[in-house]
Order: C-alpha cells, then structure tokens, then sequence
C-alpha cells in the first residue's frame, strides 16, 4: 500500500512539472569591452608584466594581450575573431637575454 502511495504521489509531482522547456528569450547581440594589466615585481625582484584588452561587438572580438618573457623579451599578441575564425599576429620586442 506505502508503494502505491509513494507511486501515486511521484506521478502526480511528474505531471505537476511544468512541461516547456524551450527558450522564448530574444538576445542582443554581445557586446563588451575589458582591459587589465599588471606591472610588478615576483619575490625575487624579477619584472612581472602582462595584460589583456578586449572588446566584441556581434561576431566581431578583438584585442591584445602581451607578457614579458623569462628572456626579457615582450611578446605581443594582437588578435580578431570573426565567423571565420581566430587570426592572431605575434611581435616581440627587445634581445632574448639568457641567464
């Protein structure tokens, strides 16, 4: 009998459910805009420099982004997106330095 009931009370919670699981939102189109960077030095007194800068509007992203290499050298990435694909163009600035 405690069976039937339990069965009893799952179906009805089942049907209770609501049943529309589709999307009716309409969205806008992304768009944002972000940047951050850091200039500082590790424990060692090394340099720590990189950042980020980003901005999308659509399909269309595009940015930087840069960090400073143990051999002393910048590395730039600047960058799109679009609905062909991630095209990205990398420079370095400065020597390589070995320790």
């Amino acid at each position: 009998m405690k069976v039937l009931l339990l069965l009893a009370a799952l179906t009805a919670a089942a049907i209770a459910a609501p049943q529309h699981l589709g999307n009716d939102y309409e969205y806008a189109p992304a768009e944002y805009n972000f940047a951050y960077s850091v200039n500082a030095a590790d424990p060692y007194n090394n340099p720590v420099r990189f950042g980020h800068q980003e901005g999308r509007e659509g399909a269309y992203t595009s940015g930087t982004y840069y960090v400073l290499l143990a051999d002393s050298r910048l590395m730039t990435v600047n960058y799109y997106a679009d609905e062909t694909g991630f095209h990205p163009t990398y420079t370095f600035e400065g020597q390589a330095q070995y320790y």
